[in-house]
C-alpha cells in the first residue's frame, strides 16, 4: 500500500520501441467496439460497454504482459481521492450541462441503466478493463515506455473516441476522467487507477446520481 513516484517499474524509462503493426490494430480496436454501447445498443450502454471493456483489456494483455504486473500496485486512499474529485467535477458539470442545454445527454446516459445485479457487477469490470487498456496499455506501455511522451496524451484519445457516442458533453466529460485516472496510473500505478475507476462509477452512477443530487439541490 505504499505510495511511490512510479508504480511502473518495467515501464519507468523510456525505450523508444517504435510501435509494431499490432499496436496499431489495437489503437484503432476502440473505434468499433465503441459503436456497440452508444450505437448499436444504447437503451443498455453500460451492460454493452460491460462486453466492450474486457474485449480491449484481453488483447492489451496478451501483447503486452507486463501490464498485470501493476494492478498489483495499490494506494487506497488515493484511489479514493481521485474517485471523490471525478465526482465533484462531474456534479459541476451536470450543472454546467443545464445551463448549456446539454442535459439531455445526461438523462440519456442514466436512462440507460438497469440496475440489475449483472449490471452492478459489470461495473467493476468496466472500471478494471478501461484502466489496463488506456492507462495500462495506451498510456504507460505505448506512449511513455516505448515513444516517450508524455503520459497526459492519453486523455485525447481517451476522450475523442467517445465521438461516437454523438453526445458532446461525453467527449467533455471523458477529458478529466482520463486526466485524473492517467495521474493515478502515473504515480502509483494501474491498480490504484483501477479501483478509482471502478469506484467512482458505483458512486456516480449508483450511490449518489447527479440527477437525483442535483434535482435535490434545486
Amino acid at each position: 500500500m505504499g505510495e511511490r513516484q512510479h508504480a511502473y517499474i518495467p515501464f519507468s524509462t523510456p525505450t523508444l520501441v517504435a510501435a509494431r503493426p499490432e499496436d496499431l490494430l489495437l489503437v484503432l480496436l476502440p473505434l468499433p467496439l465503441f459503436t456497440v454501447p452508444f450505437l448499436l445498443l444504447p437503451d443498455v450502454m453500460v451492460l454493452a460497454m460491460g462486453v466492450v471493456a474486457p474485449a480491449l483489456a484481453m488483447p492489451a494483455l496478451a501483447l503486452r504482459r507486463s501490464i498485470a504486473g501493476s494492478l498489483r500496485s495499490l494506494s487506497l486512499p488515493a484511489s479514493l481521492v481521485g474517485a471523490l474529485l471525478l465526482y465533484v467535477v462531474f456534479l459541476v458539470g451536470g450543472l454546467l450541462s443545464k445551463t448549456l442545454g446539454m442535459w439531455w445527454q445526461v438523462e440519456r446516459v442514466y436512462s440507460s441503466l438497469t440496475r440489475s445485479p449483472l449490471e452492478a457487477a459489470l461495473l467493476a469490470v468496466i472500471g478494471i478493463s478501461e484502466e489496463v487498456y488506456w492507462r495500462g496499455y495506451l498510456q504507460e506501455d505505448l506512449l511513455v515506455s516505448r515513444l516517450g511522451a508524455p503520459w497526459w496524451l492519453s486523455s485525447l484519445p481517451y476522450s475523442l473516441v467517445h465521438l461516437v457516442s454523438a453526445m458532446p458533453l461525453l467527449v467533455l466529460a471523458a477529458l478529466p476522467v482520463g486526466l485524473v485516472m492517467g495521474f493515478l496510473t502515473r504515480r502509483w500505478g494501474v491498480g490504484t487507477s483501477a479501483l478509482a475507476h471502478a469506484a467512482w462509477l458505483y458512486i456516480v452512477l449508483y450511490l449518489a446520481p447527479v440527477p437525483a443530487v442535483l434535482g435535490a439541490a434545486a
